[in-house]
């Protein structure tokens, strides 16, 4: 019989303390069915911190798929109690749960397809919003199996180029191809319409088609470096760059990224001419203006098995389906642009980005700074001892390097999975995963045992054999 799960209390003040410690928390609760209560939300936001509209529907979408009982769910709410109802709980279908959240349809062309959406209401980010409901999405078993299985849509509305979150075009071009890098099927994205939160906001939609997940739990992955011998050194394949903006700037930007990546890059004797695609939009409005830069930077495996000392025993890892890690760095212009002031502002996106860029290049990472803290729960959910090389910077105390030290935001999501699921990080990006998703053992657990258990089993193996947070 399952043990009563036990209720999870997270301060929302904790490291970021913004909503992405949020949207990690809610979306382990539904998928484990382990009830949280999340106080002081946004704590460390300025302007009082709480609910805001993405957040919002997330919950909302997220309770809706593991039947659960909220209190505070409202705009401004700033503690959030989430109760899922234990699995077993929602209505039935060919014997397996089907989360409300999913509809049966059948396309015009005679397809079937399980429909899902999410609509913000506002120009809030659909890239952060993903961050709640994807992994849910790719951990959730439908009914149907081998070639009866069903794709999933998954259509969201909101914002998809908004200020500090994921946009459209990095989700496109680094989140999803590295997905596809780690194990799930190939996804497909397709936008109906940009959502902006700059020059005038809108509401734009984009819908993922999603291959019907048939291998869970995921197996351990492992995105390393290149070559550890050689530490840093990093070569380059390809650099390609998608500029949204007015039609009249397209060439300011061509002729500024094609400068900027020859001080960058071509200076670098690991990456000599580096050939560039640029990639023009039209963004139809003079304060519209991204700028996305992703690399293509060559696989190479690297044993990480005896790295991680935890107790358990691992799976044998995925290795990448292609060969080459993406990292991208953007930015969505975000300041006052006085009149005439476009090649300035052009100057300064195209020397940062690529600046940003070739940071993360040269320092040997196989993720940017901003995946990194998206591929935390994958880590945890997997089977096994999965590995993310962030790369390396210089020690200030020492010759050598060493490390980078993990973003806010990755570190927060590491709390998270640890108060949850009873994970560990290591410095070097390595965690043993609990092996969500399986049936008996393969959930990670003792054969029989339920999400619930699951998780008080690993909290209990944390307490006893482990000193908790990040090792040294």
């Amino acid at each position: 019989m399952a043990k009563a799960a036990l209720l999870i209390e997270l301060d929302g003040r904790t490291l970021e303390g913004g909503g992405q410690l949020i949207r990690i928390a809610l979306c382990l609760s539904a998928l484990t069915s382990v009830p949280v209560k999340i106080t002081n939300i946004r704590g460390n936001r300025s302007g009082g911190g709480g609910l805001k509209a993405q957040h919002l529907a997330c919950v909302n979408w997220l309770a809706q798929a593991c039947n659960a009982r909220v209190e505070g769910a409202e705009k401004g709410a700033k503690t959030l109690l989430f109760m899922p109802k234990a699995a077993g709980s929602a209505e039935r279908k060919d014997g397996l749960d089907v989360p409300p959240v999913f509809r049966k349809r059948t396309l015009r062309s005679g397809c079937r397809i399980w429909d899902a959406r999410l609509d913000i209401g506002t120009a809030g980010s659909t890239g952060l919003a993903l961050q709640a409901i994807l992994p849910f999405v790719l951990f959730t078993k439908l009914p149907g199996s081998g070639g009866n299985s069903l794709p999933i849509r998954l259509t969201l509305s909101g914002g998809t180029n908004v200020s500090g979150s994921p946009s459209y075009d990095y989700i496109t071009q680094v989140l999803l191809p590295t997905l596809e890098n780690v194990g799930f099927p190939g996804i497909t994205a397709t936008l109906a319409k940009r959502g902006w939160s700059h020059g005038g906001t809108s509401i734009g939609e984009l819908t993922l088609e999603i291959p019907a997940t048939t291998r869970l739990p995921l197996s351990a992955f492992h995105l390393t470096r290149q070559d550890p011998s050689t530490k840093r050194r990093t070569a380059l394949y390809s650099l390609t760059a998608t500029v949204i903006a007015p039609a009249a700037y397209h060439d300011h930007f061509r002729d500024r990224l094609s400068t900027a990546v020859a001080m960058h890059f071509s200076a670098d004797s690991h990456a000599p001419d580096v050939p560039l695609e640029v990639h023009c939009e039209d963004s139809h409005h003079d304060k519209r203006l991204y700028l996305l830069l992703v690399a293509k930077v060559p696989y190479c495996d690297h044993n990480y098995d005896n790295q991680l000392d935890l107790g358990s025993s691992s799976s044998p890892a995925c290795m990448p389906s292609t060969p080459h890690h993406r990292l991208g760095r953007d930015w969505l212009y975000d300041r006052k642009l006085p009149p005439n002031g476009h090649p300035k502002a052009i100057a300064d996106m195209a020397g940062r980005v690529v600046r940003d860029l070739h940071r993360e290049v040269s320092s040997g990472a196989c993720v940017d700074e901003h995946l990194r803290d998206q591929m935390v729960i994958f880590q945890a959910l997997a089977k096994g001892r999965s590995a993310v090389f962030a790369g390396e910077a210089e020690d200030g105390d020492a010759e050598g390097w060493v490390a980078r030290e993990p973003s806010l935001h990755a570190r927060t999501a590491e709390w998270v999975c640890r108060e949850t699921l009873g994970m560990r990080f290591n410095a070097e990006g390595l965690c043993e995963g609990v092996g969500y998703g399986g049936d008996g053992a393969d959930r990670g657990g003792a054969e029989g045992m339920g999400p619930g258990d699951l998780v008080v089993e690993r909290t209990a193996e944390l307490e006893i054999g482990g000193s908790g947070g990040r090792l040294a």
